[in-house]
C-alpha cells in the first residue's frame, strides 16, 4: 500500500517539483496550495506525512500544525525560509517533525521524508530499507553497515549517529541534536564533547584517506557531505 503525503504549499513550481520527486519513490501525494483548504484535507484523507510551508494564504503553517497537533501525531515537515529562524523554533515545540529551509534539494527532501517515516513508522518493514551513502550501506532493519560490500563493526550509539546522518544529508546537527538522537532518559549524564569521540571512532570506520564523509562545522557540530 502507497504511503500517502500531504503537500501544502502555495509555490506551485516547489509542490509540483516535491510531488514529482516523492511519487518517483512510490508515495502517493495530494497537494494543496492554501492554508485552510489544507487542514480541511488533512481531516478528511488523514495522510500518512504533511509537508506544510509556513507562509501559507488563509491559514498560516504554525496554526495549522498546531491544530494538526491537537488531535494527531501524524508527522510534519515544515518549510520555511532561512531567515525564519524563530518560526522554526516555534514550529518544532509545535511538534514538528523536521523543517527544511528553502531552497533545498529535492532529493534531500525525499531523503527527510524517509527518514521521518523510518522513525514514525519504525515497525514497519517497507522504511527500513537499505540506505546507500557512496560505498557505505546501511541496513536498519539488521542493524548491519558494509562499506563495498564488506561489514564494518560499529556500536550501536554509531550506528545511531550514521543513522541520523544518513537520514538528513547535508544537515547540521549541533552536538545536543546528537546527544538527543544517541541517548535516552535513562542513560547516565553525559557530556555533549563525548560526542567528539563517537564522531572520531566513526570516522576511522567509515572514512577513506580521501574521502571523508562527516564535516565539522566549526564551533557549531557536523553534518554529512554533500
Amino acid at each position: 500500500m502507497k504511503r500517502k503525503i500531504l503537500i501544502i504549499e502555495d509555490d506551485k513550481k516547489i509542490a509540483e517539483l516535491v510531488k514529482i520527486y516523492l511519487e518517483k519513490e512510490n508515495f502517493e501525494t495530494v497537494v494543496i496550495y492554501d492554508g485552510k483548504e489544507g487542514l480541511e484535507n488533512f481531516f478528511k484523507e488523514s495522510p500518512q506525512l504533511v509537508i506544510l510551508d509556513l507562509m501559507l494564504p488563509k491559514i498560516d503553517g504554525l496554526t495549522i500544525a498546531k491544530s494538526i497537533r491537537s488531535k494527531s501525531d501524524c508527522p510534519i515537515i515544515m518549510l520555511t525560509a532561512k531567515d525564519e529562524e524563530f518560526d522554526k523554533i516555534i514550529g518544532l515545540e509545535l511538534g514538528a517533525d523536521d523543517y527544511i529551509a528553502k531552497p533545498f534539494s529535492p532529493k534531500e527532501m525525499v531523503a527527510r521524508v524517509k527518514a521521518v517515516m523510518r522513525r514514525t513508522y519504525k515497525g514497519n518493514k517497507e522504511f527500513n530499507e537499505i540506505i546507500k551513502i557512496k560505498e557505505i550501506e546501511i541496513n536498519p532493519a539488521k542493524f548491519e553497515v558494509k562499506k563495498r560490500g564488506k561489514k564494518i563493526s560499529l556500536t550501536r550509539r554509531e550506528f545511531k549517529l550514521l543513522l541520523a546522518f544518513a537520514g538528513s544529508p547535508g544537515k547540521m546537527f549541533s552536538r545536543n541534536e546528537l546527544m538527543k538522537e544517541i541517548y535516552t532518559i535513562d542513560d547516565e549524564l553525559v557530556f555533549d564533547r563525548t560526542i567528539d569521540v563517537h564522531i572520531a571512532n566513526l570516522r576511522k570506520k567509515i572514512n577513506d584517506k580521501d574521502q571523508h564523509l562527516i564535516i565539522t562545522i566549526t564551533g557549531m557540530g557536523y553534518k554529512l557531505a554533500e
